[in-house]
């Protein structure tokens, strides 16, 4: 699955949906979108104020440092025999997927605060979120440290259904 063309398509894809909210936000506020119908309409409402994205999905950025600190701590108590290796990787799967789940709380918190962004879905065991809303506001939250990337809505959606239909085949 880490074929070099399946990575490059996702990136393009990230890419495209990325530009597509900034340049439907431009063009709005340029006034270069022509007409109120067409296929552009379809991707983006235009409202008074600017574009809205019907969806992007945000990749919620974890604490890489703190939780490899983390890691290293279970390691060493593993080496010095006071935990089991089934109780380390009990306790590491654990610490993932809290700091994980803090990431999602922390990423959809910096949304609901920005204006003209909302949170249309959270997806905690990918570590992401769907957010609708304005384009402009949607791209700055680029800037905050809560937000490692934006993809498209439905690299997430297909990775949540993919991750239930690995699961309810598994059961």
């Amino acid at each position: 699955m880490d074929d070099p063309t399946t990575t490059r398509r996702r990136l393009l894809e990230g890419a495209t949906v990325g530009g597509g909210a900034l340049l439907a936000g431009c063009t709005d506020q340029l006034d270069l979108g022509g007409g109120g119908s067409g296929a552009d309409t379809d991707a983006a409402q235009t409202d008074g104020d600017g574009a809205t994205v019907d969806g992007v999905g945000a990749i919620a950025a974890v604490d890489q440092e703190a939780l490899q600190q983390e890691q290293l701590r279970i390691r060493e108590e593993l080496q010095n025999g006071n935990i089991s290796q089934e109780e380390a990787q009990e306790q590491a799967a654990d610490l993932q997927e809290e700091f994980i789940s803090d990431a999602v709380s922390a990423l959809a918190e910096t949304a609901e605060a920005t204006d003209g962004v909302d949170v249309a879905e959270e997806y905690t065991t990918l570590g992401a979120v769907v957010l609708t809303g304005e384009a402009a506001p949607i791209i700055g939250l680029l800037d905050s440290e809560n937000v490692s990337a934006l993809v498209s809505r439905s690299d997430v959606e297909d990775r949540a259904e993919s991750g239930t239909t690995t699961a309810t085949e598994s059961a």
